[in-house]
């Protein structure tokens, strides 16, 4: 390479190749070091106080991850930029014409354009998360938020995620040169065709957002969802998914939905109805009810009720029973172990006070004389004896038979009348 040098600029090569040299040198040393450092950065996590990572919930993480991703972008940039800058300290390319040209100027400011856009559309939505993340913390500020709040937010963040990131695809769309002018126009048409060809999609979409405005339904609530029962284990804007008591999962388009049930709004009653006897004393079996219940104010379930017990009285005069009806107030989605719990007593104190719970059961008339009464009907059991070993009879003149009186008729075997006895 000197010889080459030498040939093509003479005296001025050896200053030019020792310049170049040292240079050079600097340029790939430095490098080195700050490529060293930026490692070590990249390899470093970023710690907060417990104090800011409480009052920043998911900052520290999100910190982590974007930061070390910035670096080796950072890293990449300045390894390209050294490479450039060999080239042109040896003459190869002419860098400092290329940026001073109108098209370099054009293309640095558009690429600074396009990394501030970037990184301001970054630091909105990192500011985002903290703000949606301390509303949701139960560390910050008045405690955990509501079922409905939560939901709210999660749905919020999924949305405003999509606005911002779209946003600035647009915007750099824009700045690199490209017209999103009949981009938009496309995506109109597109979003045309596809909302006539995903009517029930859209439907979906805007189902789910009113019932979200209308708090119809959260997470965790155990609602009647298209006639299934069970508990909501996740509310999308799409669908809700549904756990039911066999434990199958059940995914619900909001579009299928007409009515939906909520046991978890406000209060909840035990309402159940207990049939008792038409012998029995109605006051006496209200009175085995409410015994029951101050029974069971006194254990475990004191917690679920919120009002004394309201024995209504007699709901009907059914068939077989007498039905009284009762409604104990509880706290939602507690109405159904209240309720197994109070069944439980009511069994209890009914059979210790005698009163009669009528079940299904058969009983035979057999009618009645014209004085009303009917004699009892009287059942015998008689275990049938095993037969005796047969024994040899020796067989001996017949003796004469006494002839049988009318009325010991009865008490002859059934031998047939060819045996009777005839008279000379």
């Amino acid at each position: 390479m000197l010889l080459v040098l030498t040939l093509l600029s003479g005296e001025k090569s050896l200053p030019f190749v020792l310049r170049g040299t040292l240079y050079s040198l600097a340029l790939v040393g430095g490098a080195l070091l700050v490529s060293m450092l930026l490692s070590q950065r990249i390899g470093r996590p970023i710690r907060f106080s417990p104090d800011t990572a409480r009052r920043l919930p998911g900052l520290e993480k999100r910190l982590n991850f974007y930061v070390p991703l910035g670096l080796r972008l950072v890293r990449v940039a300045m390894l390209w930029l050294v490479f450039f800058e060999l080239l042109a300290t040896w003459h190869v390319v002419d860098v400092s014409a290329w940026e001073h040209s109108a098209l370099g100027r054009a293309l640095l400011a558009r690429f600074w354009n396009v990394c501030l856009i970037l990184a301001v559309a970054l630091a909105v939505w990192l500011v985002s998360l903290v703000l949606i993340e301390r509303h949701l913390s139960p560390e910050v500020g008045g405690g955990a938020p509501g079922v409905r709040t939560q939901t709210l937010l999660s749905l919020f963040r999924s949305g405003w995620a999509v606005v911002i990131f779209a946003s600035a695809a647009l915007m750099v769309l824009t700045e690199i040169g490209i017209n999103i002018g009949p981009l938009i126009a496309g995506a109109g048409v597109f979003g045309l065709a596809v909302g006539f060809g995903a009517q029930t999609l859209v439907k979906d979409v805007i189902t789910g957002i009113f019932f979200q405005i209308e708090n119809a339904i959260n997470t965790g609530d155990i609602v009647t969802v298209d006639g299934i029962t069970g508990r909501a284990e996740q509310v999308g804007i799409r669908s809700v998914g549904i756990r039911d008591s066999s434990g199958t999962y059940h995914l619900i388009p909001f579009s299928n939905v007409t009515r939906v049930s909520n046991y978890m709004r406000g209060h909840a009653n035990h309402i159940a109805e207990y049939g008792v006897a038409y012998r029995e004393n109605v006051d006496e079996a209200m009175e085995q009810l409410r015994a029951a219940f101050n029974e069971l104010v006194k254990g475990e379930m004191k917690r679920y009720i919120l009002e004394p017990i309201n024995i209504q009285g007699v709901s009907q005069l059914a068939d077989s029973a007498v039905m009284l009806r009762v409604s104990i107030k509880t706290t939602p989605g507690d109405q159904w172990a209240v309720g197994r719990a109070y069944n439980r007593l009511v069994k209890m104190y009914f059979d210790a006070a005698g009163i009669e719970m009528p079940y299904p059961h058969m009983e035979i008339y057999f009618g009645q004389d014209k004085d009303g009464s009917a004699p009892p009907l009287h059942v015998r059991y008689r275990a049938e004896e095993k037969a005796a070993p047969a024994v040899p009879v020796v067989e001996k003149a017949a003796a004469p038979s006494p002839v049988s009186k009318p009325d010991d008729l009865s008490n002859l075997p059934d031998s047939g009348a060819g045996d009777a006895p005839t008279s000379p």
